[in-house]
């Protein structure tokens, strides 16, 4: 579903997103295409890479990924207010792409929402019908499909932006050297989320299953209502979508269920996760509020929250804990602007469920101190 996007977002040139690929803590690849005769295949290198082997890089046939882009670059947070639309904690992060032309990572699908922003060059995207393109048995690390050919190819331009839901075939390759900015979702699998609920010993271990057929189960919400997508939000509606996922002879109840799905997507990748904090040094934070500016919340950190009208079950970076109901409008607020300010802390009455929850946030490496 194409569609475009507004001017003024932030931009990164070749150079500066090859300046990220040198960095230890930065997830970096280089696809490269390679031609045969007839025969299209790629190879996958992984970063960090050095600045001379960029520099050296050839005139065409390769493309560069940056993985967690608004991670590293909090300004290019503004991309995901694109989809704003989307509950936030479905959001898994920016990529960015820059591609030599003829550069491309194969045709492949995503089981899960892709929203694709075309920056600067070309870019000509072949789309398929789902389950009408075989997988390469040659293709093992990059789990690529056969090369088809799609007769109404989607030309992508600067300011241009397409939708793939999930399980759609695409096949990207650069007209001309372009530079694509990529929003991707996150949507557990059914094996992950009974992991995580066996992990939490919230039940008896399920009969036998076929891995194979249950990874392909993925959490879907094509049903998403508009109220559904408030910042840090989890909804009613997402646990019972995470019900239907599961096999409806597992037992779960909804609260095993919430703190799953909430641990989970809000699961730091381990390279990003912020250090959690001691106690002694937690408090001194807390203490230092009243006099401090404005606190931001760290730029790797995930944050999450369900209501339910007795409690406040707040997730952040993999970790939860309820609180009483009069802390949902703080976290509510949080969740929106990612920062406290004088002027929000002067606005909440200074209560002792308020600094339980402050002082939690800050242990768990929430904020940017």
């Amino acid at each position: 579903m194409p569609g475009s996007i507004d001017a003024g977002l932030p931009t990164l040139t070749a150079d500066e997103l090859g300046g990220l690929a040198t960095l230890d803590d930065v997830e970096s690849r280089l696809v490269f295409t390679e031609r045969s005769g007839e025969r299209i295949s790629y190879r996958i290198e992984h970063g960090p890479f050095a600045s001379a082997e960029l520099e050296n890089l050839p005139p065409r046939d390769w493309t560069l990924l940056i993985q967690d882009v608004e991670k590293h670059l909090p300004d290019f947070r503004a991309y995901l207010e694109l989809t704003a639309f989307v509950p936030d904690w479905r959001v898994d992060d920016l990529m960015v792409s820059f591609a030599a032309p003829g550069g491309s990572v194969g045709p492949h699908l995503d089981n899960y929402d892709v929203f694709l922003c075309q920056g600067s060059g070309i870019r000509r995207w072949q789309l398929a019908e789902r389950g009408t393109v075989e997988a390469d048995p040659d293709s093992v690390e990059m789990k690529l499909l056969m090369p088809f050919s799609d007769q109404a190819a989607v030309l992508a331009q600067s300011g241009d932006a397409l939708y793939l839901p999930p399980g759609i075939p695409h096949w990207g390759v650069a007209e001309t050297a372009c530079m694509t900015y990529s929003i991707g979702m996150r949507a557990p699998t059914r094996v992950e989320l009974l992991a995580q609920l066996l992990s939490a010993e919230a039940t008896s271990a399920p009969p036998p299953f076929d891995d194979k057929h249950r990874s392909e189960v993925f959490y879907q919400d094509s049903d998403l209502a508009p109220s559904e997508a408030v910042p840090g939000l989890i909804s009613p509606h997402s646990i019972r979508r995470l019900r239907n996922t599961l096999d409806s002879n597992h037992a779960f109840s909804d609260g095993q269920l919430l703190i799953a799905l909430g641990t989970i997507v809000t699961e730091p990748k381990s390279w990003l996760r912020p250090a959690v904090m001691d106690s002694a040094t937690a408090q001194a934070c807390l203490d230092a509020l009243e006099s401090a500016d404005t606190l931001r919340v760290h730029g790797m950190a995930r944050l999450a929250y369900f209501d339910s009208g007795d409690a406040c079950t707040v997730f952040a970076n993999g970790f939860h804990r309820a609180f009483a109901p009069n802390t949902v409008a703080f976290i509510r607020v949080l969740c929106r602007t990612r920062e406290i300010s004088p002027k929000t802390m002067q606005k909440e009455p200074a209560s002792s469920e308020l600094q339980g929850l402050l002082f939690w946030l800050i242990r768990q490496g929430i904020f940017d101190l």
